[in-house]
């Protein structure tokens, strides 16, 4: 047998630590989403509360998340490298003293322009009466989520770059909390009920943020102004969020798109394509999520440190392990969705007309759940490169192609020619960005990657199509309270086989990656 590989070892635990701790946060998420169908279905209600939220949200994937960690995790890594702690941190202190003030005003202004942005989003189109006036009045309330939630990125970036990554991984539970405490309890008392879920939004962002505040100051992190205006390591920050912030600004048009055009069909698809991705989330920011936030700071330390070779091993580490987890279950996404849909969703104002929407929705988007997460593991290897260029021109690619996809598909096949369209423009994003890195960086494994991912695909059409039919045949004739026994007993045997095909197959840890018996890889 050959030498364990140290580095793959240790990103597989931290990876592992990111994963658990990401389980628990998602886990908590989908019952937020199950609480929020519980009380409010999937008609014209939730409708209003996805897209209302999606307002604020469209900003901070460009000012938070997104651009702003791709831009200034690489650089809290270099000055952390060259000036220690207190550097690093005086840094935070100088970017939280630039983003807090254009943040605040960005909030100010959406809330003032919120029936203009709610006029586009919608179209003025309303199958309900009254469904875009509460969608401006819910916008308002959760505008000031922008500055909550870039904070909490914030946080996170400085601390996952300080190889804290449990909290970070955690904090979103707090958010779930927040929605959940605002769907079941504050939606009692308010008028009308779905403003409790905005309250509760503001809530979870308090929390989100708070719990990675709290970490920070145990860390020796004091907030203090220090003008940042001048910084050349805050310039540096801003330029290299300038690509990164057109791409993302393509994939906000996308969903605005996608927004708009499920507005339009009527009451319930903007619903169905919301809470089927919920469920694609899961895997994805449990697997490639957690591989992601992992390889991001590793990879800025080897390439700071001029390890290309071990760079590029990290970065075939994190695309095996993901697809070695991804893969099967976008394929038990494909063929168990109905009942998966129903055991998560169906119960109060959510009926089994929704489930069936929602599950279509679902299969569709799986087609292209494992190119979304192996999305989420190589745009970080041009950012530790500080390069946020490339990944954005690939963003822009994609949502062209997505653009032109749902106009195609959105005729023939309604909000499922969405969900169609979204999985073909990851496959295709993917496939650039690919290309782009080899010319970029050299030699990937893509070979062994593709190959595993081959065999991957076909042991878990094997393992999941073990319990298909039996789950067909029982599933109809079970009450509904022994549903949720039923599908988890067969997705449990689905899991057992899989382990096992690949485990004899030769697969020997979490990244998939194959040993023969000849002792090499």
């Amino acid at each position: 047998m050959p030498k364990a590989n140290p580095e793959s070892g240790q990103f597989s635990r931290r990876t592992r630590t990111v994963a658990g701790a990401t389980v628990v946060s998602r886990v908590l998420g989908l019952v937020r989403e199950q609480v929020i169908a519980y009380y409010f279905g999937a008609g014209a209600m939730a409708d209003v509360f996805v897209a209302a939220f999606r307002i604020p949200n469209l900003l901070r994937d460009l000012f938070a998340e997104g651009a702003f960690s791709a831009a200034f995790v690489p650089t809290f890594t270099k000055v952390l490298r060259t000036s220690g702690r207190t550097g690093a941190f005086d840094l935070l202190n100088r970017v939280l003293s630039v983003f807090v003030p254009v943040l605040s005003l960005v909030c100010i202004l959406g809330m003032i322009f919120t029936p203009q942005i709610a006029g586009l989003l919608s179209g003025g189109v309303e199958a309900t009466p009254g469904k875009i006036e509460l969608l401006i009045i819910m916008a308002r309330w959760m505008f000031p989520f922008l500055l909550l939630v870039s904070l909490a990125a914030a946080f996170m970036g400085a601390l996952n770059a300080l190889d804290r990554f449990g909290i970070p991984a955690l904090a979103p539970t707090g958010f779930n909390v927040g929605v959940i405490v605002g769907a079941a309890l504050l939606s009692r008392w308010v008028e009308p009920p779905l403003l409790g879920l905005a309250i509760g939004v503001l809530i979870g962002g308090i929390l989100q943020q708070g719990i990675q505040a709290i970490q920070a100051h145990q860390l020796g992190f004091r907030p203090r102004w220090l003008s940042g205006w001048s910084d050349p390591e805050v310039h540096r920050i801003l330029t290299l969020m300038g690509p990164a912030l057109i791409g993302i600004a393509a994939v906000q048009v996308n969903i605005f798109a996608i927004t708009r055009l499920a507005w339009t069909l009527g009451d319930g698809p903007v619903a169905y394509l919301n809470y089927a991705f919920r469920v694609i989330f899961l895997p994805l920011g449990v697997f490639a999520v957690a591989a992601a936030t992992v390889g991001l700071p590793r990879l800025s330390q080897q390439v700071a440190a001029g390890q290309l070779d071990e760079a590029r091993r990290t970065y075939t580490t994190a695309a095996r392990t993901v697809l070695y987890l991804v893969v099967p279950t976008a394929i038990a996404f494909i063929l168990l969705a109905e009942p998966i849909c129903a055991v998560l969703f169906q119960r109060g104002r959510f009926d089994s007309a929704a489930t069936l929407h929602t599950a279509r929705a679902l299969q569709f988007y799986s087609i292209g759940l494992p190119a979304m997460a192996v999305i989420r593991v190589t745009a970080p290897l041009f950012y530790a490169h500080h390069d946020t260029r490339t990944p954005a021109l690939c963003g822009v690619i994609s949502v062209v192609a997505n653009l032109i996809g749902m106009s195609l598909l959105v005729g023939p096949f309604g909000y499922r020619g969405l969900a169609l369209s979204v999985a073909g423009s990851a496959i295709l994003q993917l496939s650039v960005l690919w290309i782009l890195a080899r010319r970029k960086y050299g030699a990937l494994s893509l070979g062994t990657i593709l190959g595993n991912a081959a065999a991957i695909s076909a042991i878990s059409a094997i393992s999941v199509g073990a319990v298909w039919l039996p789950l067909r045949s029982l599933y109809a004739d079970t009450a509904s309270w022994a549903r949720v026994a039923l599908v988890g007993s067969a997705i449990a045997v689905a899991a057992l086989i899989y382990i096992g095909i690949t485990w004899m197959a030769g697969f020997r840890d979490l990244g998939g990656i194959r040993r023969r018996r000849s002792g090499g890889q």
